[in-house]
């Protein structure tokens, strides 16, 4: 968090458990960081947003040069120099690259944590490159309190959601392809996709519903108030989260539905393709259309399945506490 104005930092009185994210956001914990070292929880294992655009603060006359300047310190000519100068690389060019950028707070960290597999190979690659030696830490992702309701057979017409921010990474377009086909055949059945959306990409994505799914019922919500996103799980026969790529980070979404029991399709990558399977249904990345809708029938029409989904989640939700995951925190931070 940020110091209050006029408080001092008092760095020889404190443990310091920084958060780093990929935004705009982090800022102020990357400056302090820098400044004094500490452990670094890393939301996200891709930090090439936030090192974009802090580029444009260090040099806001000429951001893609030092932007240049940092990838090629850690990176060397990985990216043809001629494709790094000409435009920012797309998400989907970065991972074929493996660039993360994560090397760049690894310099400073005296502890990286994180919350895959996935994440803790990146982030000890990423420090190998810039000869960091900090440790990497693997720590459950807390999950909130379990809502003791196991789902079974699913409501006439069923409900489909989609919960957190929406964009082309989180398979949104392809989640609504596939409703497209599963509403051939559940009649009724309404898609509910609710999160951070501005107003542009919300119509891009209803308008793809108009579409590649004409006579299926979708609503694109956009961000929604604390008591509607409760009420969405509360009622959701169905959620479904996926994600074309991985940049490390766990999702509070997916947690939130597990919580709640709802049974989940999720995408075998990252730390979703992590989760056991006796608490989410697996897809693999960039399933085709048929293929998820497949999966996702299967799932509104077998209630044993459903059950034991729906049991799976909330077990794994109570395993993975916030109480029990402040202890592994402390034991990682040696302070047990």
């Amino acid at each position: 968090m940020r110091l209050a104005e006029g408080t001092a930092w008092r760095p020889e009185q404190e443990r310091v458990l920084y958060c780093m994210g990929n935004s705009s956001q982090h800022e102020h914990v990357y400056e302090l960081l820098c400044e004094h070292p500490g452990a670094v929880l890393l939301h996200d294992a891709q930090l090439t947003g936030f090192f974009g655009w802090y580029a444009g603060r260090e040099r806001p006359q000429d951001p893609l040069g030092r932007l240049v300047e940092r990838v090629e310190g850690v990176y060397g000519t990985r990216i043809p120099p001629a494709e790094l100068r000409t435009a920012p690389l797309d998400w989907q060019r970065r991972m074929e690259l493996g660039i993360f950028m994560t090397a760049e707070v690894a310099r400073h960290a005296r502890r990286l944590l994180v919350h895959s597999a996935f994440a803790a190979e990146v982030a000890g690659r990423e420090a190998a490159l810039v000869r960091a030696e900090v440790p990497v830490t693997q720590l459950p992702f807390a999950m909130p309190r379990a809502v003791e309701r196991a789902r079974g057979a699913a409501a006439q017409p069923p409900l489909v959601v989609h919960m957190g921010a929406v964009s082309e990474e989180k398979g949104v377009g392809e989640l609504i392809e596939a409703f497209g086909l599963l509403a051939r055949e559940h009649a009724g059945v309404r898609l509910v996709v609710a999160g951070p959306a501005d107003d542009g990409e919300r119509e891009r994505w209803q308008l793809h519903a108009r579409e590649c799914a004409p006579a299926a019922d979708v609503a694109v919500l956009g961000r929604v108030s604390d008591a509607r996103y409760a009420e969405l799980l509360a009622r959701a026969d169905l959620a479904v989260q996926l994600r074309n790529a991985a940049n490390g980070e766990a999702s509070a979404a997916v947690t939130d539905c597990l919580a709640a029991g709802i049974p989940t399709v999720v995408t075998r990558i990252g730390w979703t393709g992590e989760l056991p399977s006796a608490a989410v249904r697996h897809v693999d990345p960039h399933s085709s259309a048929p293929q998820l809708a497949t999966a996702m029938s299967e799932l509104l029409t077998d209630v044993r399945a459903r059950a034991e989904l729906s049991a799976g989640a909330l077990a794994h939700a109570r395993a993975n506490s916030f109480e029990r995951v402040a202890e592994a925190y402390l034991s990682a931070l040696e302070l047990d």
